[in-house]
């Protein structure tokens, strides 16, 4: 994470530390902008995930490129958005984290904590979630799909 680290979520920095981290984190993002259809910068701009949980990870290699699909849900189990990141050039998965959130008694990677989008060169973006374990996930990929959908069985409708 280059912007909303882990030291952030540790509290090893102060307020004035994590609001210019988020700063500099939005306005990055606000480049991106024009780079992606409105639906799917809602997803990174607005969706509400913080405290949510990973649902779904799928890496498949049958066809190439690599292809990557996640699904993360709300922290009110109330919607759910899936992922499909396309030409994937990268995918990382550090569970259990090599540097730990701090103790971390439960099972599985935990509730997310943020995530980042951001260009990484070449017609490629980087995705990455940090989890309250300390656990990562990174993607780097050069088009992404994002579908919204409601979890009672809702039909899926884009972003909010």
């Amino acid at each position: 994470m280059k912007y909303l680290t882990k030291k952030h979520w540790e509290g090893g920095e102060n307020a004035s530390s994590w609001g210019k981290a988020l700063r500099a984190y939005r306005e990055q993002l606000e480049t991106l902008r024009p780079r992606f259809p409105d639906e799917v910068f809602a997803f990174f701009d607005r969706a509400d995930i913080h405290d949510g949980a990973l649902l779904h990870l799928d890496i498949s290699d049958g066809e190439h490129p690599v292809r990557v699909a996640l699904a993360i849900g709300d922290v009110y189990g109330r919607q759910s958005w899936t992922l499909k990141y396309g030409s994937a050039r990268r995918a990382v998965v550090d569970f259990p984290a090599k540097t730990p959130q701090r103790h971390y008694a439960a099972e599985g990677f935990g509730e997310l904590a943020c995530h980042e989008l951001t260009d990484c060169g070449g017609g490629f973006f980087r995705h990455e979630i940090l989890f309250t374990s300390g656990a990562t996930l990174l993607f780097e990929f050069g088009e992404v799909e994002v579908q919204r959908s409601e979890r009672d069985g809702g039909a899926p409708s884009t972003p909010a």
